[in-house]
């Protein structure tokens, strides 16, 4: 059963500037094992931005970022307790795929350490291949409920309706999921949420990041979230789709052998309201009794 290995199978960390070429290659062979790519020597804005322009394609303008398209994920001091702005905050950030209520979300999550707090602040990712492959050992009847495309409506009034587990052509996958009250679940897929709660706690793994390191991460496979932290932490999150010499593919490969399905699953959505779907009756969090050991470089 693969697993989700922080340091790569290599250990090889990029440094900005020279990602194009082979180098760039050897990237997006990291994101296609592994689902993640480490960044280091990253200076400040520029640097993220330059590495952002040679990894993506083109970046997405999110709600809070700058005219620049980075958003800078701090502690604003105004958006505690407010749904959808979790991250604004110095609290625990539940694990988590960004821009869920889209119905395309970007593929690439570029998060560059500017400022460490005091404490916490860990990040936390967990590889949607490593649940899967648990769900499938152990609940199957999980898979078929959470790959409904019904299971779960994300966002407001403009939110959408999606499978939470998405199964597209070639045995491959697609992950898409926030747990706040910006997330409602379909009866069916809302009885699998133990199952799929305690699947991510067990495959949960922290990461260290300090000031000058990144990470790149494929939004469609890795979920990340953070602990609670103290302190002037501050990090520069960039969003967009992967350039086309990181060759991704849609998706993530399947954990087994299955046969390929004869069409993927559509995201359009349905005639309803999210009124039809259960919400959530509490937010899942990370068990930390499961999470493997911190990791730093």
């Amino acid at each position: 059963m693969p697993s989700f290995d922080i340091n790569g199978t290599s250990g090889q960390e990029f440094t900005v500037g020279v990602l194009d070429g082979a180098v760039r290659e050897q990237a997006g062979a990291e994101l296609r094992s592994h689902g993640l790519v480490r960044l280091t020597r990253l200076g400040g804005r520029d640097d993220v931005l330059l590495a952002a322009g040679q990894l993506m394609s083109s970046l997405w303008r999110h709600r809070d970022a700058d005219p620049d398209g980075l958003t800078v994920i701090r502690d604003t001091g105004r958006h505690a307790g407010r749904a959808g702005f979790a991250g604004l905050g110095r609290g625990a950030l539940a694990l988590h795929t960004e821009c869920a209520q889209h119905p395309d979300p970007p593929r690439l999550l570029l998060l560059a350490c500017a400022r460490a707090g005091d404490t916490g602040g860990e990040s936390l990712l967990v590889d949607a291949q490593t649940v899967l492959a648990e769900l499938a050992a152990h609940h199957p009847a999980a898979i078929d409920a959470l790959a409904a495309d019904r299971a779960a409506y994300f966002g407001g009034s403009s939110g959408h309706f999606a499978p939470v587990l998405q199964q597209l052509p070639a045995s491959r996958w697609r992950l898409r999921l926030r747990q706040d009250d910006l997330a409602r679940f379909s009866p069916d897929a809302d009885a699998h949420l133990p199952a799929l709660r305690q699947a991510i706690d067990r495959n949960t793994q922290r990461l260290c990041l300090t000031p000058g390191q990144g990470i790149v991460l494929d939004n469609h496979r890795l979920l990340h979230g953070r602990t609670a932290f103290s302190g002037e932490r501050l990090i520069l999150r960039a969003l967009g789709e992967a350039h086309s010499a990181l060759a991704l593919g849609p998706g993530f490969p399947a954990p087994w052998s299955m046969p390929n399905p004869t069409a993927p699953q559509t995201e359009a959505e349905p005639a309803g309201t999210p009124g039809e779907l259960r919400p959530r009756a509490a937010q899942m969090t990370v068990d930390t009794r499961y999470c493997r050991p911190t990791v730093s470089w």
